[in-house]
């Protein structure tokens, strides 16, 4: 089989990941990240105040670096008990995010699943909600 050379892009063209850059002659590609996309299908639940790596180690779960809306992300996609989790850590922030699938709808019941399974209480919760209900912090967290 032979190779078949493709072209570099046009000059006019931006990185397909910069979506701020679009125009008349703008790159007809627009990267998306994997991360984004996996998290694209569930929703913010809630947030711990431990940072990613050690709520990864006591699961023995690899963490994948991405980018999101705020920039480079930490994540780890999951699943406990038929419930797909997501832990997610923009850089920056002292918190980790909680994500379920937006299947899941008893949010404190998925919470508890993830607690136990973390070894952590409820004192471990920055805050609880969803973007629909609003976010509630708890345990004296502030944003």
């Amino acid at each position: 089989m032979g190779t078949i050379e493709v072209p570099g892009p046009e000059p006019e063209w931006a990185d397909a990941a910069v979506p701020l850059l679009r125009g008349p002659h703008s790159n007809p590609a627009f990267q998306e990240s994997l991360l984004a996309h996996a998290l694209g299908t569930c929703r913010v639940i809630g947030g711990l105040r431990t940072p990613l790596a050690p709520l990864a180690a006591r699961l023995r779960l690899t963490v994948e670096r991405g980018w999101g809306g705020l920039g480079q992300v930490s994540a780890a996609m999951f699943r406990i008990e038929r419930t797909t989790f997501g832990l997610s850590q923009d850089d920056g922030c002292d918190h980790t995010s909680v994500h379920v699938d937006r299947a899941v709808t008893d949010h404190d019941a998925a919470l508890a699943v993830l607690l136990a399974a973390l070894g952590l209480g409820s004192g471990a919760l920055a805050f609880r909600g969803t973007v629909e209900t609003g976010f509630e912090p708890c345990n004296g967290w502030t944003a």
